[in-house]
């Protein structure tokens, strides 16, 4: 009985989620006190050419959500702490989905493959997102379901401006967990043309540690850029996915040394090439600043992103 409860409040919350402060939509905000609510601005709205990132609770009960508004202060500091970001904070809304859970924490799924066998074991949950850890056989990679990743595309793709809405979904696991898309795509392939990247981090230790783990993967999702880091077992599980690791490298990945460059790169020893020995790209857990050529990604990015079309 609970759980069917839960799922009818999850569609009255699909169906009547809007916003009525972005460009172009001039409608009525309509959202009852669901499961899901709508949005809420983290500090000044900013109007007009701007970038809009929405933080999501997951596996955070409804007596545990105190505890996700302030981990998603810590996590909109954490990006406003980099440049380029700092100096653009006026062209940057943060939002907070205050989406509770009926069980505390997220489940984890078995998994089979060739790289590493069968890895991790079934466990439920009662979530707003379904988010699971274990994806494809990789025990720190976080994933959701197909229905959900078309959910958020339809509850908070409108909140995209000049090119993408920026979901950042928060999971109550004290795990080394993590996931990101890159802008403009999906991995299930459902959604034509989508309207929002989405991110997966835990919480950890709510820290150093989460800092950097929003840091890293908002490089991804926002930044369009790949790992810089070494890791054999996920370069065989991510080659399974073309749609992550397809074979033209993202722009701060070279296949080639311009000079003084570092080898290894996207979790490959050889033949890729990376501006930095360290960055927050690979694993400089403490780091707030960019690689010169990774800072002038973001920076093209931004401008699209805040770009109005």
């Amino acid at each position: 009985m609970q759980k069917t409860i839960f799922l009818i409040l999850v569609c009255v919350a699909f169906f009547s989620c809007n916003n009525d402060d972005l460009p172009e939509k001039d409608i009525v905000q309509s959202c009852v006190d669901s499961i899901i609510p709508c949005p809420v601005i983290i500090g000044e709205e900013k109007t007009g050419c701007v970038a809009n990132i929405i933080f999501l609770a997951e596996g955070f009960t409804e007596e545990e959500i105190p505890e996700f508004k302030i981990l998603s202060d810590i996590a909109k500091q954490a990006i406003l702490d980099m440049e380029p970001f700092t100096s653009s904070s006026n062209s940057l809304n943060f939002y907070r989905v205050d989406s509770p859970s009926l069980t505390s924490g997220i489940k984890t799924i078995e998994f089979t493959s060739d790289c590493n066998g069968t890895t991790g074991t079934n466990t439920a949950s009662q979530t707003p997102w379904s988010v699971f850890s274990n994806k494809i056989g990789l025990e720190r990679l976080l994933g959701l379901e197909s229905s959900k990743r078309d959910t958020l595309e339809t509850l908070y793709g409108h909140y995209a401006t000049g090119d993408y809405a920026y979901t950042i979904i928060i999971a109550n696991s004290t795990g080394y967990f993590a996931s990101a898309e890159f802008p403009g795509v999906t991995e299930y392939n459902t959604i034509s043309n989508p309207k929002v990247s989405n991110v997966i981090v835990s919480k950890y230790d709510s820290d150093k540690i989460f800092k950097f783990l929003i840091r890293h993967e908002f490089g991804h999702s926002f930044g369009n850029m790949d790992d810089e880091y070494v890791d054999s077992e996920a370069n065989c599980a991510l080659g399974l996915q073309p749609w992550f690791l397809p074979i033209t490298p993202k722009l701060n990945i070279l296949t080639y040394n311009p000079d003084n460059w570092f080898e290894g790169s996207r979790y490959s020893q050889t033949g890729y090439w990376r501006e930095w020995n360290n960055s927050i790209m690979r694993n400089d857990f403490y780091s707030t600043e960019f690689s010169p050529i990774q800072k002038s990604i973001v920076e093209q990015r931004l401008a699209d992103a805040i770009g109005c079309k």
